[in-house]
Formats: structure tokens, sequence, C-alpha cells
């Protein structure tokens, strides 16, 4: 076999290997405002990459229903952190009130706190086949 042959069918290999440890994860929101604005979803793999890298993001417009349920792929890990918020006035961001508190829906995956951000401690759940229920705040 020729040393292109050999670095080509290697490439092929880890590509392939790449490609199987991806997984996708299916995910149900809760507590839609129906017909309004767009869902936004931040999906992190990594605790230091938590709030600030995201593994794969998602913009999806709000249906009829008060419940959206999707697929999120492309991660890799034992563990995956969501972050969401339902982007009322379609600016993009999450706004909030002067006192910093948010003014849009918004929830994580997990356990996140009452009143304080979500953590990567938080809102870390298993990607073990389970669909993942998030509550947005009303």
């Amino acid at each position: 076999m020729t040393p292109l042959r050999t670095a080509l069918l290697a490439a092929a290999l880890l590509t392939s290997l790449g490609a199987q440890a991806q997984s996708c994860v299916q995910v149900e929101v809760q507590n839609l405002r129906p017909q309004e604005g767009s869902l936004m979803v931040a999906a992190y793999t990594d605790a230091a990459d938590f709030n600030t890298k995201p593994a794969t993001t998602l913009r999806m417009r709000t249906g009829a229903s008060a419940t959206l349920s999707f697929s999120v792929c492309g991660l890799s890990g034992p563990s995956v952190a969501l972050s969401m918020f339902q982007d009322l006035n379609g600016n993009g961001k999450l706004d909030a009130s002067v006192l910093g508190m948010p003014i849009e829906p918004w929830g994580a995956s997990g356990k996140p706190p009452g009143f304080a951000a979500p953590t990567w401690e938080s809102s870390q759940v298993p990607l073990d086949g389970r669909t993942i229920v998030v509550n947005l705040s009303k």
C-alpha cells in the first residue's frame, strides 16, 4: 500500500470514528408563547465552554403550540447542557430589566437555579437517549 493510500485510509477511518462519536438528543420545550418570536437554543458539551462557546446553536420560529419538540445533533461527550430563551422581539438577545432579570422566557436543561443564572453543574444532563424537557419561565 502506498503512503498516500495509507494516509487517505487513516483519514477516512478517523472521520468515520468522529462521526460515530457525535450524537443527537431529543428536546421538548414547554411553556412557549405560541406564535411569538423565535426560540434560541445553545448546546454546550464542556464545562470550560459553558455560556461562551456553544457546540451548536439553533434558532426556530415558534408555532401555534406551547410545546415544541426538536433534535439537537452534532454533540459529543458524556453530557450536554442546554440554554435557551424565546426572543419575543427578534433582537437576537435575551432582554433583561434594569436589575438584570430576564424579561423574556428562558430555560435550561437539568435543574437550573430559581433566581440565578444556570451553571454547567446545574444544567448538564447525560447524553443517554432520553428526551430532555425544558420548561421556560413565564
